[in-house]
């Protein structure tokens, strides 16, 4: 494969993950690279969520020039894979409230899909660049948040992915409800 020189750095391409984004190597270390247009919405979104303290992988390498940036490598699992097997826990739930925080106190509304945020190492990450000014209509509170309890859109998250679901991990409204709400109280207020 080709070689990336990002910055006078020369990284090793060990895998191309789709047209713009690659996974690379320099002095045995493994980032993930991405080629923005120099100027567009998505470079400047990138560097909106780094200075917001929402919790990204960390940009290691940013060139202005030729739109190339290389961020931190996670190896961990997507929330949407660890919930079809795990539960939701506490500390999951603390992070993410956190976040949402983190985003609006800057701004910004962030995409709280479960496909878009990984776990590593018990620490939650937000893995896509999208993100837009603030607006209440756009709150997690209100757009996504169902989807992070065992609820009825939890399930239809998944039936649009095409993945099964076992819909006995379903919790009855009145345990959501009330589980939303004390976590709601307890991390986001």
């Amino acid at each position: 494969m080709e070689n990336l020189r990002i910055k006078r750095k020369e990284f090793e391409v060990v895998e191309i993950l789709s047209k713009d984004t690659f996974k690379a190597e320099f002095k045995s270390e493994t980032y993930l690279i991405k080629k923005y247009e120099p100027g567009s919405i998505s470079l400047d979104m990138v560097k909106k969520l780094r200075k917001s303290n929402v919790c990204t992988p960390k940009i290691k390498l940013l060139d202005k020039k030729s739109g190339y940036v290389a961020f931190q490598w996670l190896d961990g699992v997507l929330i949407s894979d660890y919930i079809l097997d795990n539960d939701f826990n506490e500390n999951i739930y603390k992070q993410i409230f956190k976040n949402s925080y983190m985003a609006r106190a800057a701004g910004l509304n962030l995409d709280f899909s479960l496909d878009k945020w990984m776990l590593v190492n018990d620490t939650l990450y937000y893995v896509s660049e999208y993100c837009e000014k603030y607006d209440p209509k756009n709150d997690f509170t209100k757009l996504k948040m169902r989807e992070w309890f065992f609820t009825t859109e939890l399930a239809d998250f998944y039936k649009q992915k095409g993945i099964l679901f076992d819909k006995k991990r379903i919790k009855n409204e009145f345990s959501v409800n009330k589980e939303m709400v004390l976590m709601t109280c307890k991390y986001y207020l």
